[in-house]
């Protein structure tokens, strides 16, 4: 089994793919993840995939757009496709969890280029440039709602035109198609 350790060492986050895509022919992506107190995702939608989550050790807090309820040890929550989310660490020790998005399609292609992006810029969020790049491409498969939708409609075209006159995504010649 194929592990790849993701980290932002900024805010204390760690995601391990502990079943790849390639592994299950597409099927699923499987992971865990360790969260710092008051630390996780910002809130997103994966339009075309469930996401589950349990927690191992500590204590989750989960947002959707109609409920916010936490969760405890042994339990867990699945997201369905479209159902805008985030979660965080709600304790006070480094909480454990693992999950799973299905199917795979594009996430962990963006997911790693967020994490190491975010490295990168030595700070808990990607470059705008990427992440320009990186939700643009895959808008019909994944948002970041954090993101006010003038800065996608007018600041993201402005990066994208700069970041190609300025070879900023050659390191994403890689990136597979969207699923439409």
């Amino acid at each position: 089994m194929h592990k790849e350790i993701l980290k932002i060492n900024k805010n204390g986050e760690t995601l391990i793919i502990t079943k790849s895509a390639a592994e299950t022919n597409g099927q699923i992506t499987e992971f865990e993840g360790m969260e710092e107190p008051g630390i996780g995702p910002p809130m997103h939608v994966h339009f075309k995939q469930e996401e589950k989550v349990k927690v191992v050790k500590g204590k989750m807090r989960i947002k959707t757009l109609a409920k916010e309820f936490s969760l405890t040890e042994g339990q867990e929550y699945t997201f369905a496709a479209g159902e805008a989310h985030r979660f965080w660490n709600e304790g006070d020790q480094t909480m454990h969890y693992t999950g799973h998005v299905k199917p795979s399609n594009n996430y962990e292609y963006f997911i790693k280029h967020i994490y190491q992006s975010s490295n990168e810029a030595n700070d808990d969020k990607p470059s705008p440039f990427d992440v320009a790049f990186l939700l643009t491409k895959y808008k019909s498969e994944m948002d970041m709602l954090v993101i006010p939708k003038p800065v996608k409609q007018i600041v993201f075209p402005i990066l994208l035109l700069i970041g190609k006159l300025t070879g900023k995504f050659k390191k994403f010649s890689d990136a597979p198609e969207a699923i439409k």
